[in-house]
């Protein structure tokens, strides 16, 4: 701690470029945060992800991509199924044609096939009873300022009623725990009363349907057997585990690889310019170590002070940024489109343990050449200025 005074005035000789080295890693720390945040999020989601289901929908876009709720009937029927659930969706929007939303109306089976999302037998008895009800997210209610007893309007101009409308009025009966992967928070409603409420032609339709397999191990299998079994109907299938539907590198991208990327390029540019200042700074400085020295200073502790020196405008960028990261996460909500549905960065414990790291490790490598020097160096000669 007594050396601390020597290290910030040695900061603050320059203090413009002490500021525009502070912000530079400040906003690299926050790209930082918020790439690492988003595979924190990725990798949450991927943990969550059951073995045991499997969701199917239609291989083409033919009639919509919805499916005759008699596939669900068939994919009870086949072994190794132990339940089946399916739903469809009400998209729209909420008064405004940016306000995008959808409410996923499920039927009675979509209680045990979820049954690990945060909603007590009492709420999913309401829905069931309740035609017209929806249970909407704690996320949702607060996005549309809800609360139970209120009602909810969805114009849908692509779902044919019955009664010739494309609006829909639904009734909150209770605000639910939030779901990582349902981002930004989710509505769930009857089917049984979407159903019965669409144009003929229109019914007795789903555009999902989930499947719980007896055995966890072979989710994979009933996934193929499921599409093997409608691969010469009119309406093929494409079926997947949900281990895999929630794994990003299946994509066809690899996210969590180019978040990482962006993530060291921040890091490149903080170590570039860190380590340009320190050996700039050093080297302003030669005569003024070289005394530091001849009053008793040791090597190591010389490049102690290099090492601070370098260490200061990291961890403190460090702090910054994450907290920058960590605010930006927290509002974005708000500054995004109703109903969006990007996912959010998660800054959480694993990202402040690399920052910190990270932090760490620029400090040491941008301080390492202008320590090192300061180790040969002959203090004759930096006392003569030469």
């Amino acid at each position: 701690m007594k050396y601390l005074p020597l290290v910030w005035a040695a900061v603050m000789r320059k203090p413009v470029r002490a500021v525009l080295t502070l912000l530079s890693v400040m906003i690299a720390f926050t790209l930082f945060g918020l790439t690492i945040g988003m595979n924190a999020t990725f990798d949450a989601v991927q943990k969550e992800a059951h073995d045991d289901r499997v969701f199917t929908g239609a291989r083409f876009s033919g009639d919509n991509g919805f499916m005759p709720l008699a596939m669900a009937r068939q994919i009870a029927a086949l072994p190794g199924v132990a339940g089946v659930a399916y739903n469809s969706a009400v998209f729209g929007y909420h008064q405004v044609p940016r306000n995008r939303v959808f409410v996923l109306m499920t039927d009675a089976g979509f209680q045990k096939m979820f049954a690990e999302w945060p909603i007590t037998a009492q709420q999913w008895d309401l829905l069931h009873n309740n035609r017209t009800g929806i249970l909407v997210s704690r996320a949702m209610a607060d996005m549309w300022k809800l609360k139970p007893g209120d009602d909810f309007t969805v114009a849908a101009p692509q779902i044919k009623r019955a009664d010739g409308t494309n609006s829909w009025t639904l009734h909150v009966l209770a605000i639910v725990g939030d779901v990582a992967y349902m981002n930004p928070g989710y509505m769930l409603g009857n089917f049984d009363y979407y159903n019965k409420a669409l144009a003929a032609g229109w019914q007795d339709r789903a555009s999902q349907i989930f499947v719980k397999t007896t055995d966890p191990d072979g989710s994979a299998a009933m996934a193929q057997a499921i599409d093997h079994h409608f691969a010469s109907s009119a309406l093929p299938t494409q079926s997947t585990t949900e281990k895999a539907a929630f794994d990003i590198s299946n994509s066809g991208i690899d996210i969590a690889a180019v978040d990482i990327d962006i993530a060291l390029a921040g890091m490149f540019m903080v170590l570039f310019l860190t380590a340009n200042g320190i050996a700039q700074s050093v080297r302003e400085r030669f005569a003024e170590f070289a005394t530091l020295k001849t009053i008793g200073f040791s090597d190591r502790g010389v490049m102690g002070l290099v090492f601070l020196e370098a260490a200061l405008p990291c961890v403190l960028g460090a702090v910054l940024g994450i907290a920058l990261a960590a605010g930006l996460a927290h509002v974005l909500p708000s500054l995004l489109p109703p109903g969006n549905g990007v996912p959010l960065p998660r800054v959480n414990a694993t990202v402040l343990v690399w920052a910190a790291i990270s932090a760490a490790a620029v400090a040491l490598f941008s301080s390492a050449l202008p320590a090192l020097r300061l180790k040969q160096m002959d203090i004759a000669t930096a006392l003569s200025g030469r």
